[in-house]
């Protein structure tokens, strides 16, 4: 009899085991240890956290052959870093020269930051593609960074807490083609010295010719149809920006306001405001931010 019991007390739990297993769990899951005695869904996330952010520019042009290569690697690495990595292209150089007469090759997108730049750190001498990470020198005067080198750099800076804080609002008036952008930024660490800040406009899925010699990324010798992203467009405040503040104080506010008028071949949903604080003898980035200039 006490045999007959105890095989009728397994059948039980296991017939309880089976159809506690078939149990449909509707999302979301959570997993815990016992030990936790709030669970983790009941816990408010902490919207006070900085996040890191880094600014990968990258020095490109439509008659290079190898930047559509740097343009898809760009691209691969958002992927991996999601909104902690912001790019932006810069077409600048020998190789944004445009071709005159060309079908494919006349468009200039070259800016006046855009040339400012490429002069400053040198990147038209080195040749495109190159790229630069959050402006930070990999030596004494060389911010230049090799794109199979792009990857470690970022992971680099993103090690690093963030010392400052930035939001961006946009306000665009479709009538007069007007964006109004307010900028704040808010250092949390006690830092010495003179912090600029830098306002520009980006726009995506411009539609151009490209050279291309890796039948990977594209047609050869020449993608006809090549979709450009993150191309920088201009600057709303100079091509260095301006002075923010000297020896910030800690968790005070810092605002600025920039307007600007929108060319006739920027479309206003595909642009973006990146701004960005940094250190104005240096050049290094402290922080950066993106907004769409239409939020959906």
């Amino acid at each position: 009899m006490k045999t007959i019991i105890i095989q009728v007390l397994i059948s039980t739990f296991v017939l309880a085991m089976i159809f506690s297993s078939c149990e449909k769990i509707e999302a979301p899951y959570f997993v815990y240890e016992e030990k936790d005695t709030i669970p983790p869904d009941t816990i408010p996330p902490d919207t006070t956290k900085l996040i890191k952010k880094v600014l990968l520019e990258d020095y490109t042009g439509h008659t290079c052959v190898n930047c559509a290569e740097a343009g898809f690697i760009a691209h691969d690495l958002q992927e991996i870093y999601g909104e902690q990595l912001i790019v932006m292209a810069v077409h600048a150089g020998f190789f944004a020269l445009p071709r005159p007469g060309d079908p494919y090759l006349s468009d200039d997108f070259r800016c006046d930051a855009g040339n400012a730049w490429n002069n400053y750190f040198g990147v038209g001498s080195a040749g495109n593609p190159n790229g630069i990470v959050n402006r930070v020198p990999s030596s004494p005067g060389n911010y230049i960074v090799a794109v199979d080198k792009w990857d470690g750099a970022i992971h680099d800076e993103l090690e690093k807490e963030p010392v400052a804080g930035m939001t961006i609002e946009n306000d665009f008036k479709a009538g007069s083609k007007i964006l109004t952008t307010v900028v704040t930024t808010k250092f949390v660490e006690e830092l010495e010295g003179t912090f600029s800040l830098l306002v520009c406009i980006t726009q995506d899925s411009i539609i151009s010719g490209q050279m291309n010699n890796d039948p990977n990324v594209g047609d050869t010798p020449l993608i006809e149809e090549y979709v450009f992203m993150h191309m920088l467009e201009g600057s709303m405040n100079g091509d260095w920006g301006e002075v923010l503040i000297e020896n910030p104080v800690v968790d005070q506010e810092y605002e600025k306001t920039y307007s600007i008028t929108f060319e006739d071949d920027w479309v206003p949903k595909n642009c973006h405001v990146v701004a960005f604080v940094f250190d104005e003898d240096l050049k290094t980035i402290l922080q950066v931010e993106e907004l769409a200039v239409l939020e959906e």
